[in-house]
C-alpha cells in the first residue's frame, strides 16, 4: 500500500500519461495529493474534472512549480529534447528551483529516449543534490496505459529498486515489471523492445495485406494466425489492419496510439545502436526504410503508426 500523505508530481499527459496519471490517481491514497502539469492547459483542466473531483488533484504552471512540492515525479513526454526541457530548462524546468526550496525528489523518468541523454540528466540530477532518477519506460500502448496494463523496464540502483517496483504497480501489471540493471538499462531494453515491436507490426500488415489482394478472409486468417505460429502482440492486441484489434487506434482511423513520427525516431535510436554496436542486422534496413518513407507522406502524419499498413496499400478488411 503506497504511503500517505505523499505528493505526487506527474508531468506529460499525452496518449501514454494521460492513463498513467489516471491509475495513479485512483489507487494512491485519498490523502495524497497529485499535481500535475502538461503544456496543454485545456488537457490539464479536463483531467482535474474527470478525476480530481476531491481536491486531490492540483494543477502547476510550470515543472519547477512541481519540483517545489513533490516527493516523487513521474515524466511522460514524446523526446529526449522536452525531456531535457522538462528537467534543464534554466527558469522553469525541474531542477530550477531554488536552492532554499530544493526537496531531494524520486525521480521516474517513463520516455524513450536515448539512453546518453537520460544519463546526462541523471547526472544533473545527483551533483545538484536534487534526489535520485531511473529510467522507467514502459510498453502496452494508450490501451495498456488507461487500463494499468503496462509493463515497465527498469534502469536503477539496486537500493532504489523495490521502491520504484511499488510505484510501477500502480500503473502496470506486477508481474510484467522488470528490473534490467542499473541506470540506462531500461531504456536499452525498451529500444529492444520497440525495434522488434515495429518488426512484428509491420510483418502483420504485410501479410494480412497479401491474404487479402489472394481473396482471403481477413478475420478468418488473422484467427488462424493466433493459434499457429504466427501469432504475435501485433496481430492479437493491436493489429494494424482495421477491425481486427476493435477499440484500438487502427480501428479509429489510426487517431491517437503510437505516432509515426514518434515510432520513426525510436526505431533510429535502436539502429543507431546497432550500428554503434556492430550489430549486424537483416531486417532493420527495410524496415526502417519503410517507416521513413511512410512518413513523408502527409497524409500518413500525425497518424498512429499502425497506418503502416496503408503505406503497403492495405484496404479495409
Amino acid at each position: 500500500m503506497p504511503a500517505p500523505n505523499v505528493t505526487y508530481g506527474f508531468i506529460g499527459l499525452g496518449q501514454m500519461g494521460h492513463g498513467m496519471a489516471k491509475n495513479l490517481r485512483q489507487k494512491i491514497p485519498e490523502s495524497s495529493i497529485l499535481v500535475i502539469f502538461d503544456i496543454n492547459k485545456e488537457t490539464m483542466q479536463r483531467f482535474v474534472q474527470e478525476h480530481g473531483q476531491g481536491g486531490n488533484v492540483k494543477t502547476a504552471s510550470s515543472p519547477k512549480e512541481i519540483a517545489q512540492v513533490a516527493d516523487i515525479v513521474l515524466t511522460s513526454v514524446p523526446q529526449a529534447r522536452h525531456v531535457s526541457d522538462v528537467f534543464l530548462h534554466p527558469t522553469t524546468g525541474l531542477l530550477s528551483v531554488d536552492p532554499a526550496k530544493k526537496r531531494k525528489i524520486l525521480f521516474l523518468e517513463l520516455s524513450t529516449i536515448d539512453a546518453l541523454a537520460s544519463f546526462e540528466i541523471a547526472e544533473k540530477v545527483a551533483s545538484g543534490g536534487f534526489g535520485d532518477f531511473v529510467d522507467a519506460p514502459c510498453s502496452g500502448g494508450a490501451m495498456g496505459s488507461e487500463s494499468g496494463n503496462l509493463s515497465f523496464m527498469i534502469g536503477s540502483p539496486d537500493e532504489l529498486y523495490p521502491r520504484v517496483f511499488e510505484i510501477c504497480k500502480l500503473l502496470g501489471k506486477e508481474d510484467n515489471i522488470f528490473h534490467c540493471g542499473g541506470l540506462g538499462s531500461g531504456l536499452k531494453t525498451k529500444l529492444l523492445n520497440n525495434y522488434l515491436s515495429s518488426l512484428t507490426a509491420l510483418a502483420t500488415a504485410e501479410t494480412i495485406n497479401i491474404g487479402i489482394k489472394g481473396g482471403l478472409d481477413a478475420r478468418l486468417l488473422n484467427k488462424v494466425l493466433n493459434a499457429s505460429s504466427g501469432m504475435n502482440f501485433n496481430s492479437i492486441t493491436n493489429n494494424p489492419v482495421p477491425g481486427l484489434t476493435p477499440g484500438n487506434a487502427a480501428s479509429k482511423g489510426y487517431v491517437g496510439g503510437f505516432s509515426l513520427e514518434l515510432c520513426l525516431a525510436v526505431l533510429e535510436l535502436g539502429y543507431k545502436n546497432a550500428q554503434d554496436l556492430g550489430a549486424k542486422t537483416v531486417l532493420g534496413t527495410p524496415m526502417l526504410e519503410a517507416f521513413r518513407d511512410a512518413a513523408k507522406d502527409p497524409a500518413f502524419q500525425g497518424k498512429d503508426s499502425k497506418i503502416i499498413y496503408r503505406w503497403l496499400g492495405g484496404i479495409d478488411p
